[in-house]
Order: C-alpha cells, then sequence, then structure tokens
C-alpha cells in the first residue's frame, strides 16, 4: 500500500529570513579575506651603488662563508617584538636571500674605504686575506633600534686566524620596515669600517 504525503509550500518566517541574509553576508565576507594579499619586496643594498673596480691600491679579502640565524633565512622581514618573541611577516619580503643582500651592501660599503671583497670564484690568487661572516643577530627591535651582532674571522696571508666580535646599533627614525632597511644599511656601514681597521692593520 502506498502511503501519500501532503507536501505544504514553504512560507519563510522572519527568522528564516534573517539566517539566510546573514549565510550570504558571511559567504560574501569570506570571500573578500580569501582574496590575495599584496605583497611588498625590499632590498638590503642600494641599487644606486656604482661597480667597484679593483685597484693595486685596495686591500682583497675574500668572503668565503656568510652564517645567518635561522630566522633570517625566511623571506619575511622580521620584527622583534619583545624579549622573546619574533614576528615574522608574510607580506613584507626580501626581494633576495639576505646573505645574497649583505654581501652585496658589504661589498659596496668596503669599496668606499679601499677594501675589495671578493668571493672565492672570483678571485684565484692566495695574496689575500680571508673572511668568514657569522652573525647572531639583525633585526628591528621593539626598543626602536636595528641590532647588529656576531663576529668576523679573518684569515691572514701568513695563515694566522683570529676572531673579532662585533655589535652595532642604529635608531629607528620611523615606524614600518622601510625605515628599518635604511637602519641596517647604516648598521652595515660600521661593520664595514670596523672590518677595514681590521684589515688594513694586517695587510
Amino acid at each position: 500500500m502506498i502511503q501519500q504525503f501532503k507536501v505544504f509550500p514553504f512560507q519563510p518566517t522572519g527568522k528564516a529570513l534573517f539566517i539566510g541574509v546573514f549565510a550570504l553576508f558571511a559567504c560574501v565576507l569570506s570571500a573578500c579575506s580569501s582574496a590575495p594579499r599584496s605583497l611588498t619586496y625590499y632590498l638590503l643594498h642600494t641599487t644606486g651603488d656604482s661597480a667597484y673596480t679593483v685597484n693595486k691600491a685596495s686591500t682583497a679579502v675574500v668572503i668565503d662563508k656568510i652564517t645567518l640565524p635561522e630566522y633570517l633565512k625566511h623571506r619575511g622581514l622580521v620584527y622583534q617584538t619583545s624579549d622573546t618573541n619574533l614576528h615574522i611577516s608574510t607580506s613584507h619580503l626580501w626581494a633576495e636571500p639576505v646573505d645574497e643582500g649583505l654581501t652585496k651592501a658589504l661589498t659596496s660599503a668596503l669599496a668606499s674605504k679601499q677594501v675589495s671583497l671578493l668571493r672565492p670564484d672570483h678571485y684565484a690568487s692566495e695574496e689575500a686575506i680571508h673572511m668568514a661572516l657569522h652573525l647572531n643577530d639583525f633585526v628591528s627591535t621593539y626598543e626602536g633600534e636595528v641590532i647588529l651582532s656576531g663576529q668576523y674571522v679573518i684569515t691572514h696571508v701568513k695563515g694566522q686566524t683570529q676572531s673579532y666580535p662585533f655589535l652595532f646599533k642604529t635608531p629607528l627614525e620611523d615606524d614600518g620596515f622601510s625605515p628599518s632597511i635604511k637602519a641596517m644599511r647604516n648598521t652595515i656601514q660600521q661593520l664595514a669600517e670596523d672590518i677595514r681597521k681590521t684589515v688594513t692593520k694586517s695587510a
């Protein structure tokens, strides 16, 4: 025996209508929030720096290695938010790896001081000072400054090796990542001057 059921037309109530409108609004918000965010890229070195030609009057330093802390191996720019916490941005990014930008910036800074920073594959002669650079920290902090710390290890032409620790600070002139980059460049200039003093004494 087949049972028959009566189908009644649906009559939306005020409550049902409100729920439907709210669900539609939530879907619109979800679509907006899932839209891709714009990304901003930054350079650590200055593109306006002219290429430096090695001359006989300059001191040659071969950069063998740069060691970075783990948080600088990310493409996102980093900000220290407290004594124990770091924030790594997902929308403000380095245009190139930090060690690459650091090498370019340091090469330019040393070039103006008559020191040639060279890569091993660009310099075949053994008559050069070798350097390894190890960074402990390179970051903008909640205290309104950029800190660059670590050590560089110099191997002299005669084979002696010596380590030189460093700590440089530059105050931030304003909030935001662009002022942080400018302060970072300033600390690299300080590091370059320190390296210059060391290698010219050794030359």
